[in-house]
């Protein structure tokens, strides 16, 4: 079985060669290469077993030299006739079987040497092939991964840079929609302001308006009543004036009285009679016109 020179070509995807395919033909080469394991064991096995016979034909060999020289020495001992020419011919004889022996011992083994070196040869020069082959593929997926972390390198920084952009991109848009809301909200929170102003300022005249009104209410109402009391007043002061008059007329009256009703010692004998006669301290007060 020889050596496979041939190689696959894989198809090429993205970033590289096809990963089934690469999985597939290392499988495709694990199995060669057991296969070719196999054959080497078996010619190795097939020299075990020639070495064997060829060990075995040279104990036969051996064997039958040593009967040849028990045979030639019997027949030089022996004095019968031609017991040299027997013995001559059964020399040859066992001659010619150790040579036939030993002959295909040594074809056989050669035989077997040959095939276990040209496995052993077809296997060095596969297992080679298949070594540089498998190197050459090495080196082409180390290339092919050198490649693609190159690219994906460049790749993650162009993404990064894009990602850095849109990320500055995006926070300036978030800023200024933050200064826009704060300063909708500063505006709205303004105008909000001012029209609590204008409500405060309206609630508190109207609050003065009503307390105001009411402050002039209570006021009338204290006029009015000051003014009640003070007529009640003048008219209290008028009546006092006119009784404290009527009581002067009568103070005096009582006094011209006393003065009039003095007894005489002619008219002691009326004291009893004029004692019980009305005085000026027993008459009625007059009543005050309302």
């Amino acid at each position: 079985m020889g050596p496979q020179q041939d190689h696959p070509e894989f198809g090429v995807s993205r970033h590289g060669y096809d990963r089934t395919q690469v999985k597939r033909y290392l499988g495709t080469l694990a199995d060669q290469h057991a296969a070719t394991a196999a054959e080497r064991d078996e010619a190795l096995a097939r020299a075990e077993e020639v070495d064997g016979q060829l060990q075995l034909a040279r104990r036969e060999i051996a064997a039958l030299t040593e009967r040849l020289d028990k045979i030639g020495n019997a027949a030089a001992a022996s004095s019968a006739p031609n017991a040299a020419e027997r013995a001559a011919r059964t020399i040859a004889t066992a001659e010619a079987q150790a040579r036939e022996i030993t002959a295909r011992a040594e074809a056989a083994a050669d035989t077997a040497w040959s095939a276990a070196e040209a496995a052993s040869v077809a296997l060095r020069d596969r297992y080679r092939a298949l070594m540089a082959d498998a190197e050459k593929r090495h080196a082409e997926l180390h290339t092919a991964h050198a490649e693609f972390m190159a690219e994906t390198r460049t790749k993650v920084d162009d993404m990064t840079t894009a990602a850095t952009a849109r990320q500055r991109t995006t926070d300036d848009q978030a800023e200024r929609d933050r200064q826009r809301l704060e300063q909708a909200f500063q505006q709205e929170l303004a105008t909000r302001r001012s029209d609590l102003d204008t409500e405060v300022t309206t609630a508190r005249a109207t609050a003065t308006a009503e307390a105001t009104a009411l402050v002039q209410a209570a006021t009338d109402e204290a006029d009015k009543r000051i003014a009640t009391a003070t007529s009640q007043v003048e008219r209290l002061t008028a009546l006092r004036e006119q009784l404290a008059g009527r009581l002067r007329g009568t103070s005096e009256l009582l006094t011209q009285s006393s003065q009039l009703l003095q007894p005489l010692e002619a008219e002691s004998e009326l004291d009893e009679t004029t004692a019980n006669a009305p005085t000026a301290k027993n008459l009625p007060l007059p009543q005050p016109t309302s």
